[in-house]
């Protein structure tokens, strides 16, 4: 069972539970089309739509608002998601990653450190033994901040050219084990 964390922070940023007084930062987010493409969503075109998908992220107990603390403002979305196994079975104690950032706060070193704390809260308090993540191939910033959290890639896929994420374009894929991770437990 998955407990969730109400308070992991740092510094600078507060992870918490998504709440629906957020919404309108999270329509800031979810309505900008270099965000969306990235996180493989379409643009919400208005605060409804982004009101029906925070909704949905409400539900998920691994999933955090990204908050700055000197503003109190939700800058983004970091989060912890089921992973299947080849058989279509949910993957015994492995998650994917998922995260997304306002633009305006890119280039500040934010998703990086709300990555670290996610990692931190996986492998420490839910005792994962894989985090998977994945981002398209011309998405440097998110292969960067992969890579300075520890993941490896160990696949990539192009999509075909009527898929509906990453229509023609390269998906990397990545795995992170904990420190003392054991390899042969690995699902791939």
């Amino acid at each position: 069972m998955l407990k969730a964390t109400p308070n992991l922070q740092n510094e600078q940023l507060r992870l918490r539970p998504f709440v629906n007084q957020d919404a309108t930062d999270y329509f800031e987010m979810v309505r900008d089309p270099q965000v969306a493409v990235n996180a493989g969503f379409t643009p919400a075109n208005s605060l409804v739509e982004a009101e029906y998908l925070l909704s949905r992220q409400l539900k998920l107990a691994t999933v955090f608002a990204i908050e700055l603390k000197p503003a109190a403002k939700v800058i983004g979305s970091v989060g912890l998601y089921e992973r299947m196994n080849a058989q279509g079975e949910p993957a015994p104690q492995q998650m994917d990653l998922g995260y997304m950032l306002t633009a305006t706060a890119w280039g500040h070193g934010y998703m990086t450190a709300a990555v670290r704390l996610i990692i931190n809260y996986a492998f420490q308090d839910l005792k994962l033994r894989r985090l998977t993540a994945s981002c398209l191939a011309p998405n440097i910033a998110s292969k960067l901040i992969l890579m300075h959290a520890g993941f490896r890639q160990y696949d990539q896929v192009t999509h075909p050219a009527y898929a509906q994420f990453g229509a023609g374009q390269t998906e990397l894929f990545f795995e992170l084990l904990p420190a003392n991770g054991d390899e042969t437990n690995a699902t791939r």
